[in-house]
């Protein structure tokens, strides 16, 4: 199954096994849809799991995977994170993109080949490229519009604004 990572959970809720979930974008709406997905727990392991119910309160989502009754066991999943089929991640607006899609795309600074996206992760401003150059040597460069220009993940192509980054 060709999956995303669509959210963090973050601990156990309540005492029947429900858990507060922290969505990797704003409108987190396609969650109450969802009948399956995939757990990805911390030591890497992968889960099948059914999803019973997901609710907003205040600003927090919860969910409820089936087979998690306790406050116990849904402890177990804390910093796990839920994988979704790409058909049923949350619906992109134009010009945006799945993070996930980053991966594997070619920097260019008029028209020479920088490096290649090689992950990402969250930064304190901005979520960070980590890419590495053709001599195997690694960077990181914000995902922000000072240093990143056009990116086309068709394409698999993104413009570096700032090739200084990567020396």
């Amino acid at each position: 199954m060709n999956t995303l990572a669509t959210a963090i959970i973050q601990t156990s809720y309540g005492v029947k096994g429900e858990v507060k979930v922290r969505p990797f974008n704003d409108d987190c709406s396609y969650l109450r849809n969802l009948k399956e997905g995939v757990i990805r727990l911390k030591d890497g392991r992968e889960v099948s799991c059914h999803i019973e119910g997901f609710r907003k309160a205040g600003g927090q989502a919860y969910m409820k995977f089936q087979g998690i009754d306790s406050p116990e066991e849904a402890k177990k999943l804390s910093g796990a994170t839920l994988q979704v089929p790409r058909s049923s991640a949350a619906p992109l607006k134009e010009g945006e993109y799945y993070v996930s899609d980053l991966i594997g795309c070619t920097l260019y600074h008029e028209d020479m080949i920088m490096a290649k996206v090689v992950k990402t992760f969250d930064g304190a401003q901005s979520l960070m490229l980590v890419v590495e150059d053709g001599k195997g040597k690694q960077f990181m460069v914000p995902n922000m519009k000072p240093y990143i220009g056009s990116v086309d993940v068709k394409n698999k192509t993104i413009d570096l604004l700032t090739p200084w980054l990567l020396s």
